[in-house]
Order: C-alpha cells, then sequence, then structure tokens
C-alpha cells in the first residue's frame, strides 16, 4: 500500500462536476506531466508537475480536467502547490546569477501540484491538463497551447501507480555534438513500460497534434533522434541551436500484457554552443553474474549478487565528470560507487529482488564547465530473473576470414553446432554488437556471442581475420621543403599491414619520403590481396612548406660615434624579412645604434609554419 501524501491536498469525489477559472494564458511553458499514486480505497494521489522560462509572467492557479468512458466528467481547480524548486543547468558558483534570481543566465523553475482524488472503478479514466501558449521552439510552427493528459484502467478494484519520472530538468545540450539523455523514468510497482515519441498536443478544444517544421515529425521531432523503447534512452547530435519540443509517452502492461495506462513527458531541449564537449558513455560493461542484453539493459538472477560498472568520458583537457544515480533510492541495499574523474566509472551493485523488477535506474554525469555544465544521462534498465527451464546453447566456437572493403557478415552463421537464436553479441573491446560485421567500420578480433540470462549462460566466440590485408586509412603528412626523411607508412591512419608497395609523382626507396629530392603530391600505398579478396589501397597526401631562411652569419663593424645600421646588413645570403633580434641590448627597428648599445653577438631568428622548425643563420 503507497502512503497518502500531506494534508494540504483537497479530495475530490468523482461524479460531482466542479467549474472553475480557465488557466491564465502564458508562453514561458517549457514542459510537463501528470503522474498518480493509488492510495487505496480508489483514492489517488494525482501529481501536476510544471517547468517554466523564469523571463516568462509569473505563475497562476491551475486546474485538472477528469473523464471516463463511464460517464463522468469534472474539473479540479487551484491544485495546491507543495513544491517550488529551481532546476537550472548552472554551475554551482553561477546558479544564483540566473534569471529566476535577478540575473541573467538562463533559469528554470519547477513546479508541483498535488491533490487527492476518488476515481470510481472504470476502465479508461483520462486526467488532462492545458495551457494556452508553449514556449518558442525551432520544430513547432508558432506558440500553439500544451496540452498533457494521463490515463489509467482501475476497472477491478485494481490499485495501481503510473510511473514516476527521475529527471526534474530541462535539459540543456551541445550543437553538434552527440547527446546522450533520459527522463528517468521506472514503474513503483514493477509494471512493464513501453517508451515511444508521439505529437506534442494542444488542446482546441479536443487534443490536436501541432504542425512540426525545420525536418521535425512526431516521431523524430529532431532529425535523427532515437528512442530505446524498453528503457527510454535518446541518441542524437543537434546541428542547429535553439528549443526543440520533445514528448515521451510511456505505457505500463501488466503481467498478463494488458495496458493498464499511459503518461506524458513533455518538454524541449535547449540546443546550446558550449564550453567543452560532453560526458559520453559506451554503456555498460563489466558486469561479475548479470547478463549484459544491451547497452543500457541488464538480466540479473533472484537472489544472486551482481555489480555493473558504467564508464564516462570528457575529451575535454582538464575535464572531469561527476557521476550520481537514484539506484540507492529505488532498491534497498543497492549500492553506487564511483572510481575516478575522467573516465569516471559507476559501478552499482544490488543483491536482486523480484519485487523490484523491472527498474529503470538513472545515472547522471556532469563535466565541471561553467556556467551551464555538460549533462549527460543515462538509464539502465534491471530485469530480475529465474533460472532458464533448458539449458542455453551458444553453439560452438567459429572463426570466418573477411576481405577488407567486402561485405557485410553475419557473425551467427559461422558459429558451430544449433546455437540458441536472440543472444547478445560483443566487440573485441567488449561493446555490444549487433551481430554483423562489416569490414570497413568494425574491429578484426574476437567476437563474442552469449545466450541465457542473468541466472545461467552459455558464450561461444567467432574469429573474424583479415584476409585480403589491411593498407589503413587515408593519412596526411605535412612536412618541411628542408627536414629529415620520414616513413610514408606512419602517416597512414588505421593499422596498415606491412610489406606493401608504394607509388607517387616520385618513386619510393624503403618506403620513406625525402624532401629534398621528392614530389610531394598523392603516395599510394597498395596491400596485396589473397584470393578472393582483392587488392586494397590507401593514400598519403604529402604537402611541403618552404623552410625558414635566416640567412648565413657575419660580423657588422660600427664606429662607437657612427650612425645607426640595420642588423640585417650584416647577415649573409639572401634572409627572410619578418624575423626577431635579441642581443646583449634591446632591439628597436631591427637597427644597431652605438651610441645606446652594446657591442655582441645579436641573433636573429624566422620562426617557421609547422611543421617547419624555426631556423637561426649558420
Amino acid at each position: 500500500m503507497h502512503s497518502p501524501l500531506n494534508s494540504l491536498r483537497s479530495i475530490l469525489v468523482a461524479g460531482c462536476v466542479l467549474l472553475g477559472v480557465v488557466n491564465a494564458q502564458a508562453d514561458h511553458y517549457s514542459g510537463g506531466s501528470i503522474t498518480y499514486e493509488c492510495t487505496g480505497g480508489n483514492f489517488y494521489d494525482v501529481t501536476l508537475d510544471l517547468y517554466l522560462d523564469c523571463t516568462g509572467a509569473a505563475l497562476t492557479a491551475q486546474s485538472l480536467q477528469l473523464s471516463n468512458d463511464c460517464g463522468v466528467l469534472f474539473t479540479v481547480n487551484s491544485l495546491p502547490l507543495v513544491l517550488t524548486e529551481e532546476v537550472s543547468q548552472l554551475c554551482p558558483a553561477s546558479a544564483g546569477l540566473s534569471t529566476c534570481n535577478g540575473g541573467t543566465l538562463p533559469g528554470i523553475m519547477h513546479y508541483r501540484f498535488v491533490t487527492t482524488l476518488f476515481l470510481s472503478p472504470c476502465n479508461d479514466w483520462t486526467i488532462a491538463w492545458s495551457i494556452c501558449c508553449r514556449s518558442s521552439t525551432e520544430n513547432v510552427q508558432g506558440t500553439p497551447g500544451m496540452y498533457l493528459e494521463t490515463t489509467l484502467n482501475n476497472a477491478g478494484g485494481v490499485c495501481d501507480a503510473s510511473p514516476i519520472i527521475g529527471d526534474n530538468s530541462i535539459p540543456f545540450v551541445c550543437v553538434n555534438d552527440p547527446v546522450l539523455y533520459n527522463p528517468g523514468i521506472t514503474d513503483p510497482d514493477g509494471n512493464t513500460m513501453a517508451f515511444e515519441l508521439i505529437s506534442a498536443q494542444f488542446a482546441a478544444p479536443a487534443p490536436t497534434n501541432v504542425t512540426y517544421q525545420g525536418g521535425g515529425t512526431a516521431i523524430a521531432p529532431i532529425p535523427g533522434i532515437t528512442l530505446d523503447p524498453a528503457n527510454g534512452q535518446m541518441i542524437f547530435t543537434p546541428t542547429v541551436t535553439g528549443n526543440y519540443v520533445v514528448v515521451v509517452e510511456v505505457t505500463t502492461y501488466d503481467v498478463n500484457g494488458l495496458p493498464i495506462g499511459t503518461i506524458m513527458r513533455d518538454f524541449i531541449f535547449v540546443v546550446v554552443n558550449c564550453m567543452g564537449d560532453p560526458p559520453i558513455s559506451t554503456g555498460l560493461t563489466n558486469t561479475t553474474t548479470g547478463f549484459i542484453t544491451g547497452s543500457g539493459s541488464i538480466e540479473v538472477c533472484d537472489g544472486l549478487p551482481f555489480c555493473a560498472d558504467i564508464p564516462f568520458t570528457d575529451a575535454d583537457v582538464g575535464g572531469s565528470v561527476t557521476l550520481t544515480s537514484n539506484i540507492t533510492t529505488l532498491l534497498p541495499g543497492a549500492t553506487f560507487t564511483v572510481t575516478g574523474t575522467n573516465p569516471a566509472v559507476g559501478q552499482f551493485c544490488w543483491t536482486p529482488d523480484p519485487a523490484f523488477s523491472p527498474v529503470n535506474i538513472l545515472i547522471t554525469a556532469t563535466d565541471n564547465a561553467c556556467p551551464i555544465p555538460n549533462v549527460a544521462t543515462f538509464s539502465v534498465l534491471i530485469t530480475v530473473v529465474d533460472p532458464p527451464p533448458v539449458p542455453p546453447d551458444a553453439g560452438t566456437n567459429g572463426s570466418v576470414v573477411s576481405c577488407t572493403g567486402g561485405p557485410a557478415i553475419n557473425l551467427f552463421n559461422s558459429l558451430g553446432g544449433s546455437p540458441d537464436v536472440g543472444g547478445v553479441w560483443t566487440d573485441p573491446n567488449g561493446a555490444v554488437h549487433n551481430g554483423s560485421f562489416t569490414p570497413s567500420t568494425d574491429l578484426f578480433g574476437l567476437y563474442v556471442y552469449r545466450v541465457g540470462n542473468g541466472c545461467q549462460t552459455a558464450q561461444a566466440t567467432v574469429n573474424v581475420t583479415a584476409n585480403g590485408g589491411s593498407p589503413g586509412t587515408n593519412g596526411t603528412l605535412d612536412i618541411c621543403a628542408t627536414g629529415a626523411t620520414v616513413a610514408l607508412i606512419n602517416s597512414l591512419g588505421g593499422s596498415p599491414q606491412a610489406g606493401g608497395s608504394w607509388a607517387g609523382p616520385s618513386p619510393v626507396v624503403g618506403g620513406n619520403y625525402n624532401p629534398t629530392n621528392m614530389l610531394p603530391g598523392v603516395y599510394t600505398y597498395t596491400v596485396l590481396g589473397v584470393p578472393p579478396c582483392p587488392n586494397a589501397s590507401a593514400t598519403v597526401t604529402v604537402n611541403e612548406s618552404a623552410g625558414p631562411n635566416a640567412g648565413g652569419d657575419g660580423p657588422l663593424s660600427v664606429c662607437s660615434n657612427g650612425a645607426s645600421v640595420a642588423l640585417s646588413t650584416g647577415l649573409g645570403g639572401a634572409p627572410q624579412a619578418g624575423g626577431t633580434w635579441a642581443g646583449p641590448s634591446p632591439v628597436v627597428g631591427g637597427n644597431y645604434d652605438p651610441a645606446t648599445m652594446t657591442p655582441g653577438a645579436y641573433v636573429y631568428t624566422v620562426t617557421g609554419v609547422a611543421p617547419v622548425r624555426t631556423q637561426r643563420p649558420r
């Protein structure tokens, strides 16, 4: 039984029609959601969460509209406000400088309203909220209204809670950088959840889909965005700054696969030019006894303790990452420890209890950028399972030869025996792989296939080797025209195979480039393929830069009472202009004045353009 919330909430009995004011108009609403919790006897704590941009008007009274298919319709006005908090994405040093506090940095406020309602048994309740105008965004035409709803089926005496949302923020993300975001939604009753992207809506007065623009659609509101239907993980790379509205709908199902209800999370991504790169992660690694079924999902065995790691890195020099998680709140006895700051590795451990399965835990990674830190949120779906009825069979180890640049290979077909389908592949680095090997992009080496679940697993391997040899990938060599001889193969990317041949504008001897007697241009490296694989090639583009010329050493004789003279007249050869002088006395304008300067050795330096070295007279 879930405990009721505080006594500030109003209690209303379904069947009474309550009339009240309509929500005030505003266009600074940045997101919201409606959730519920059954407290027994058909009473429900209904929660409305709203997110407002602090540059807009003050918050006004809020109301909810409730209806069902059993003929009940009523409105709840003046919802009790139980929580007000600032959720601006700012570093600690700048927390007080947001627009919520009279500053100039972007500020967001979170408001939570809760009321207790009696909902008579019915198979289709709808709890709705609407406002006239949402915040202006890049992917929705105009500023239409915002409409939120949640639905539930409480027929037959079912007392259930909706999924809860772990991330109470409006995410600021980086333009042209990969975004990892998860709203951290989990079901406290252990019901199965299914996530999908849906159209944003407004009330006209019936719920109506907005009109998208800028390449956005209902199922892809930001071009390229993907959503994991099992845990809600979103991944995309935004290319244009601005605000983008996204709506995630979660449907819950009971043990028989029948739908219980839905919730919506309507919010905006604020895409900005960032100071540095955001934290990134490739997902779960290094589980002890669990079975990783995806980058963000793991199966664990009832009562068998397990640990799993999730690493995050920051590409910025001097960057550090702080990790937090809600796992200790959601799962009794669970622990979360962090090792390092870049990379930062979060390890969570737990003794599985099916009463808390499945559960979606949230890991939040925050870097040290300021005033707006870069944040990544990643969810892990943990499912507690029992041993499989039949021991799993991964088949026997196999091998396959791939031609560099050849077609994709289905690794499952290279296993021996009779492997079970539906297993999980990992690549030579331990990352989850789709089981289709693409020679041009995938790593050669040992691929592991695992089947079973968190209680019992079996595995087999497929060793993928390159038959055609690898010439590496194309590269560039920038060299000084007066520089030393260098090996061309060192300028290729990847892992080029030794023993190939070179061809280019000049004959290549020993695989080397000598700038004193060879022409710059494109040099091609070719390795011979073993039939049926063809030869494979990669290129190095050589760019030469003329070396700096400081002239030659020379004497300069002047009379102690003579006139000022240019120091360059004492150099030999044809020195390049624009260099700098240093000596016993400061040099002004490149001249030596015997009346004010000390005789001695004066050095002229001409700075080279990378990779050219700086040269002084010899």
